[in-house]
């Protein structure tokens, strides 16, 4: 008897390549895919974070609330009497916050009178001072020229003035006036002899402006051929290396002095204005800003603080920065502001932080 095979029900080697063709083939596919799939959403978390970003931690406003910064008081002669704007995008917003810092307190110590001493006879005036108020000491000699130191026992400000205008004889000195470099660097070896040059201003580039005497007063000259004398101005370098630092007089330093060829090394000096207070940039808080819009409204309506507006019909304001108020007597904080910029070094200072969280709010 015999028997017959109908045929094998297991897979043949034919089937086998072929599975595994597809296996290969559609494996291949996936990883693609997987690979592909993964570029596509990485783009698109990477895209969604870029357009929704997490909103940024509220102001600390750690100080609570801030004094108002204290502008010198003015009367409406010192004010134009209308404002018009010529700014290309209009008022634009610059951010929604700021640090404020907290000003180093002054305190007098007993120690004050022999480093006032000190401090006065490394400048030669040598003499017994007298104490005005029972804070200012008032230092005087009478060469090269008649001169006064006044130095507050609090913290070591002081201004020194001497009678250079009505000398004459200074005038027809056939010495020249330093370069502007070196007139800054004389004015920072100044300070520095008498250790008084801040780390936040001894880097700064300072500003140097030609004067020449007419008539007894000074007026601003063109070139340094022209002038009689120089002004050095020093102010703080710009905070996070972005906003600028203004005074009570604008672009007046807060350390500020007349140089005059006449004399040398610290003689050369026959005036200076020395306001600096340190800061302490390692104690901010962050508080909320009015917006440029509310503070553009405050200078239309004669609530801001002006330079070089007296006398003047009409301001046309041409540019908007946010910058810092270093004012030239003693304040608790640091505070940003915005300046409103015009022709002929016009400038209008308004508190930038928001009114809720100033002492004598304005009205936005």
């Amino acid at each position: 008897m015999s028997t017959s095979n109908s045929g094998s029900s297991g897979p043949n080697l034919t089937n086998i390549n072929y599975a595994g063709r597809l296996l290969v083939k559609y494996g291949i596919a996936f990883l693609i895919f997987l690979m592909v799939g993964r570029v596509l959403l990485n783009a698109f978390v990477n895209y969604w974070k870029a357009t929704h970003p997490d909103p940024p931690p509220a102001p600390t406003v750690g100080f609570g609330t801030l004094p108002n910064p204290a502008f010198p008081v003015q009367t409406e002669e010192d004010k134009p009497q209308s404002y018009s704007l010529e700014m290309v995008y209009g008022v634009q917003e610059i951010t929604d916050r700021s640090k404020v810092f907290l000003v180093t307190k002054s305190v007098a110590s007993l120690l004050s009178d022999s480093q006032i001493k000190s401090m006065a006879a490394n400048y030669g005036f040598i003499f017994t001072p007298e104490i005005i108020d029972g804070k200012i000491y008032r230092f005087t000699k009478n060469t090269p020229l008649d001169m006064s130191l006044e130095i507050s026992s609090v913290d070591f400000t002081f201004e020194m003035k001497s009678n250079f205008l009505s000398r004459p004889d200074l005038l027809s000195n056939e010495s020249k006036l330093p370069e502007e470099f070196e007139a800054v660097a004389r004015v920072k070896k100044f300070i520095e002899s008498a250790d008084l040059m801040g780390s936040d201003v001894a880097t700064a580039s300072g500003q140097v402006t030609f004067l020449k005497s007419i008539g007894g007063e000074l007026k601003t000259a063109f070139s340094l051929s022209e002038a009689d004398f120089l002004q050095v101005d020093i102010n703080r370098n710009p905070i996070d290396q972005l906003y600028n630092v203004y005074t009570d007089e604008g672009k007046k330093g807060i350390i500020s002095a007349k140089l005059s060829s006449a004399f040398t090394s610290n003689n050369s000096i026959v005036e200076m204005d020395y306001h600096y207070r340190q800061v302490d940039y390692l104690n901010f808080e962050t508080y909320p800003l009015r917006t440029a819009k509310s503070a553009w409204n405050l200078v239309q309506a004669g609530d801001a603080y002006v330079i070089n507006g007296k006398g003047i019909k009409d301001v046309i304001v041409r540019e908007l920065e946010l910058a810092y108020y270093d004012s030239f007597d003693e304040q608790k904080y640091l505070q940003p502001i915005y300046v409103f910029k015009g022709d002929n070094d016009f400038m209008a200072f308004v508190p930038a932080v928001s009114a809720n969280y100033l002492n004598r709010s304005q009205t936005e």
